[in-house]
């Protein structure tokens, strides 16, 4: 196999300055507790504007842990602590770096408040699942494009359980599809490992030690000294994720968004007969704007159904998103701009507005849903 030419940038990294979690949830552990209470202090000062700026975040959270958290006085940089929540995207930042809750933190913390643990663990999985690099929360990792979690997992269930050095040594660089199939063929990485990891060897193994190990302590993963393999309490949720879900999904090229929209249509059956009542609904016309004309196709102006919760949410949320209230017929123009457009903001409030309803009855606000679009 032809060895790229890769640089420290390619390995996986590890979010801010220590684990996100430390202990299994519900347990008043150091960073349990910082987490949460980065949370909660989000959660409470968004009220107003919908958000707490980066400075304000800065100049206030420390003594608000104190306060409230019962943390200690730290010297770390104050904005690595908010780092592994945004990896795990139960954080949202904007390019203004305003930071505000997700949609799965909000989800998190509610049900973290209702001490539904168990609940909680699974939005923690739907997150990791949803992880990606790039990500913000490591930006020196600049040019994969792969959902790290989703190959780590696939390969628990595969074979049972990894051995420790390898997930240190070898998993950390995996960097495309090809590259990949070459381990599942070999069984090694070595081809890649001596080219990059002992020229790059960190002082530690900060992805092994703050990330896996995390999701040791989380009770997700289990650690025996030698092999890493997924917990049973967790082995049910990650074996429904991904039972049906190919190594190809883990890799993309430009749109995470296309990414997930293929790797939902494997995980939820859906009903085909919704998009034709969608459709008849709306009269063939594009929902957006009703001048968009395309083509006669079975002697109808061709539009086609789109879900506005997307399909891949459905994994967080107890309501059907596969229902005739949430499709939207749309034209194909607006259908890739939803889709693909560096801003969709316009697009999705005019679908929110038209929706409004179903959204309001589902406690969806317009935030959320720019913040589900996101992901491109």
């Amino acid at each position: 196999m032809e060895v790229k030419n890769i640089d420290k940038n390619t390995r996986w990294q590890a979010p801010g300055n220590g684990k996100g979690f430390d202990s299994f949830l519900g347990d008043n552990s150091k960073m349990n507790n910082r987490t949460i209470g980065i949370l909660s202090y989000i959660k409470k000062e968004s009220n107003i504007k919908g958000f707490v700026s980066e400075q304000k975040y800065k100049d206030e959270i420390l003594d608000y842990l104190i306060q409230n958290f019962n943390a200690d006085k730290n010297d770390s940089l104050i904005t690595h602590f908010y780092k592994p929540a945004l990896f795990y995207g139960f954080i949202h930042r904007d390019k203004d770096y305003n930071l505000s809750l997700s949609i799965e933190g909000n989800l998190f913390l509610n049900s973290y408040d209702k001490k539904d643990f168990f609940e909680c663990k699974k939005l923690i999985i739907n997150q990791l699942d949803n992880t990606t690099y790039p990500n913000q929360a490591t930006p020196q990792v600049k040019s994969l494009k792969l959902f790290p979690f989703r190959i780590l997992f696939k390969l628990l269930l595969d074979e049972s359980n990894l051995d420790i050095e390898f997930i240190k040594n070898e998993l950390v660089y995996i960097y495309d599809y090809d590259n990949f199939i070459e381990y599942k063929k070999t069984s090694k990485l070595n081809s890649i490992n001596n080219s990059t990891s002992i020229k790059y060897k960190e002082q530690y193994d900060k992805f092994y030690t703050w990330v896996i190990n995390s999701l040791v302590d989380l009770k997700i993963l289990k650690n025996d000294n030698k092999n890493i393999s997924l917990h049973e309490d967790s082995l049910n949720h990650i074996e429904m994720l991904y039972k049906h879900i190919d190594y190809n999904n883990m890799f993309f090229n430009d749109t995470t968004c296309e990414v997930n929209q293929d790797i939902a249509k494997k995980r939820i059956k859906r009903d085909a007969s919704l998009i034709i009542k969608a459709k008849q609904r709306d009269k063939f016309i594009c929902t957006i704007d009703n001048t968009h004309k395309t083509f006669i196709s079975k002697g109808e102006n061709y539009v086609e159904g789109h879900h506005i919760l997307p399909m891949f949410q459905q994994k967080n949320y107890t309501i059907k998103l596969d229902t005739l209230e949430n499709i939207a017929s749309l034209c194909p123009n607006c259908h890739r701009e939803i889709h693909s457009a560096d801003n969709k903001t316009e697009i999705l409030k005019k679908l929110y507005n038209i929706n409004n309803k179903y959204m309001q009855a589902n406690n969806i606000h317009l935030n959320d849903l720019y913040k589900m679009y996101s992901c491109s």
